[in-house]
């Protein structure tokens, strides 16, 4: 019998041989469908990995730029220097500079650190009482520098009735401030202090203000906080405030403002003065809301107080103006002050002598309910008609005085603060 092996189909031991290939076959298939399995997760795994890290690169990339972009600049040439080597001549050149080419920073550090020697502290002493029992009293707020021989702008209201100024700068060093001029429409008070090469601001364009806009806050707030930064952005444009019947438009901002702020520095990322800090808005449940004055309502003001002391064309009549709106507090104002009031709605407080009012024929405790053919409707209604005047102009005034309705012709004079006279 041949030993040969056989491979006809009916063999048996073919088939036990075709039988264990077979089932070989599959284990072979199973393995490597495992390692394929296993090596498409391990793919997929590192390419979910690649994926996560590339997102989290971007997204940290996104996030930076929404919420880091204030404190990342690109630095380029600046012409501060340029501007402050330039000749200065006061019948020609403004005593502010404005900047020719735009300077950026790395940081608001670097802004902060470039600002705050053109900032400095105000101290006021004003005399109060009457006779034997005066005294003297100290208030406190901030000022700008705007030129390198030492015109600082503040608030009309940090520097009023004072007797003394005393301007303290980043140093340390102070020195006593001679009131240039005023103007009480725009809360404003230009200085003088005699010293050369100071550091000084640059005014930039408020004009050019943006709600979003980043913006920087340096001043001296409660009084004793010198130089203290606050940043914030731009709240709102236009904002009609009235302070002390005087009708302001606004820039607002939510960088922190306090007692102390007034007179100080609003800032923006080129490093540019844009406005005057001026207000808040006090209250229990307020807070974030400061105001500041264009710094181009500044600008058109400036040259005139240089000049002559006031701005020049600016409507006066020359009294002073009280909302009276009750019953009780009419009672209260005769009964505590021993005014002679009888009617309600804006009464007169004081006639100026030599004012228009005065030269109508105006008197204390009239009740003014009509001007120029417009109903009164508060005192700070009639500032603005009178605002809208211009100097000489003729105008009818109706005033209720006890029982009697006078109508009173004034013709509109120029305001000329008391310390320009």
């Amino acid at each position: 019998m041949n030993n040969e092996y056989k491979t006809s189909e009916n063999n048996p031991t073919n088939l036990y041989y075709q039988y264990n290939n077979m089932h070989n076959n599959r284990q072979d298939k199973k393995m490597t469908s495992r390692k394929t399995l296993v090596t498409a997760v391990v793919l997929c795994s590192i390419f979910s990995l690649l994926i996560g890290i590339a997102g989290g690169f971007i997204a940290g990339r996104l996030h930076k730029g929404v919420f880091e972009w204030r404190y990342e600049f690109t630095p380029q040439e600046s012409s501060s220097v340029i501007e402050r080597e330039r000749p200065r001549n006061n019948d020609k050149t403004p005593i502010y500079s404005t900047s020719e080419i735009e300077k950026q920073y790395a940081s608001v550090a670097e802004i902060y650190a470039d600002s705050v020697d053109a900032v400095v502290g105000i101290v006021v002493e004003t005399e109060s009482g009457s006779g034997w029992s005066t005294y003297t009293q100290t208030g406190s707020g901030s000022g700008v520098i705007i030129s390198e021989d030492g015109y600082i702008v503040t608030n009309n209201h940090v520097i009023e009735n004072a007797k003394k100024i005393t301007v303290y700068l980043n140093d340390e060093e102070s020195y006593t401030a001679k009131l240039v001029g005023l103007d009480v429409q725009l809360d404003l008070a230009l200085l003088k202090i005699d010293v050369d090469g100071l550091d000084y601001m640059v005014c930039g364009d408020s004009d050019d203000v943006m709600v979003g806009e980043v913006v920087l806050v340096i001043g001296n707030p409660l009084g004793y906080l010198n130089q203290s930064l606050t940043v914030g952005y731009i709240s709102g444009l236009e904002r009609e405030i009235v302070l002390g019947n005087e009708k302001m438009v606004l820039l607002q901002t939510d960088a922190a403002v306090n007692p102390g702020n007034s007179g100080g520095a609003l800032i923006n990322i080129k490093g540019e003065l844009i406005g005057i800090i001026n207000a808040k808005s006090y209250g229990s449940e307020i807070d974030g809301i400061g105001f500041a004055i264009p710094i181009n309502d500044i600008k058109d003001v400036l040259d005139d107080i240089v000049n002559f002391g006031y701005v020049k064309g600016r409507p006066f009549l020359g009294v002073g103006l009280m909302d009276v709106t009750s019953q009780s507090t009419l009672n209260w104002y005769n009964m505590m002050y021993g005014m002679n009031l009888t009617n309600l709605g804006v009464n007169v407080t004081k006639v100026q002598e030599g004012s228009a009012a005065d030269k109508a024929g105006m008197k204390m405790y009239d009740c003014i309910i009509e001007f120029n053919g417009v109903s009164v409707q508060s005192a700070s209604h009639l500032k603005e008609l009178i605002d809208s005047c211009t100097v000489d102009q003729a105008v009818e005034i109706v005033v209720a005085r006890g029982n009697e309705t006078l109508t009173l012709t004034a013709i509109i004079g120029e305001e000329i603060p008391e310390t320009s006279r």
